[in-house]
């Protein structure tokens, strides 16, 4: 589902790209610690949501899914 040039695949890529490539969006986050960023799609999770796996260097592991829960005017 698409609104305003981005979708839940977009916002979840933006995403990525603030935790992967440690974007300074905010000088309080620190992305040290994080192993990888990969979408579901490419970690193979088989759902269809859009989403993110976030694999700190511990091993831990978070999935974020990324739901349009309301659209624009």
């Amino acid at each position: 589902m698409k609104t305003n040039g981005i979708d839940a695949t977009g916002f979840a890529n933006c995403l990525r790209a603030i935790l992967a490539d440690g974007l300074d969006v905010n000088e309080s986050f620190d992305p040290d610690g994080i192993r990888s960023v990969d979408t579901y799609r490419d970690a193979e999770i088989l759902t269809m949501n859009d989403g993110l796996v976030v694999t700190m260097d511990d091993g831990t592991e978070f999935q974020l899914t990324i739901v349009l829960s309301r659209r624009g005017r």
